[in-house]
């Protein structure tokens, strides 16, 4: 019987270690202090990962919200990655879990585009103004003179051509 348990943990925990890689391994460095960003172009990005997808994924695992990863919240992500129901995970069902995952935010991220978007479009005719990019979306506003106009690339934008 404490074979049995030992193995059962060492497979618990082996796969919690597959999740954790196949993922990025961005959730479990949650419970920790966050550190201070490193300064460069790196530190942007960190900061972006940190704000979005990185506490999205915990959250999504932490069914309780107590900010930490039980063995029971670890075993039902385990059941609904394990597709096969064979005990174990192999590469294609980690690359279909993290597909799904992608695609589920890729749709979270456009969903919350349009509504910035909408908000943004204070006269509801369906296109920025300069105005309204500068007032609802001014992380965009300072790229507004580069972007296409009417799908066509913008004349004011610089030449990408090294011309």
């Amino acid at each position: 019987m404490q074979g049995n348990l030992k193995a059962r943990s060492i497979r618990n925990f082996m796969a919690a270690s597959a999740v954790f890689l196949a993922m990025g391994g961005t959730a479990f460095a949650q419970t920790a202090a966050p550190a201070a960003p490193a300064p460069g172009p790196q530190a942007g990005m960190r900061h972006h990962m940190e704000g979005h997808g990185g506490g999205m994924w915990l959250k999504s695992i932490d069914t309780d919200g107590d900010g930490m990863i039980s063995k029971a919240e670890a075993d039902a992500l385990f059941n609904k990655i394990d597709t096969n129901h064979d005990g174990k995970l192999d590469k294609s069902e980690l690359a279909a879990y993290r597909k799904t995952m992608m695609e589920q935010r890729r749709a979270e991220m456009q969903a919350e585009f349009e509504a910035r978007f909408k908000a943004a479009d204070k006269n509801g005719d369906g296109a920025l103004t300069k105005a309204e990019v500068q007032a609802g979306m001014p992380h965009l506003a300072k790229h507004f003179d580069q972007m296409p106009r009417n799908g066509q690339p913008n004349p004011a934008a610089p030449s990408s051509s090294g011309d």
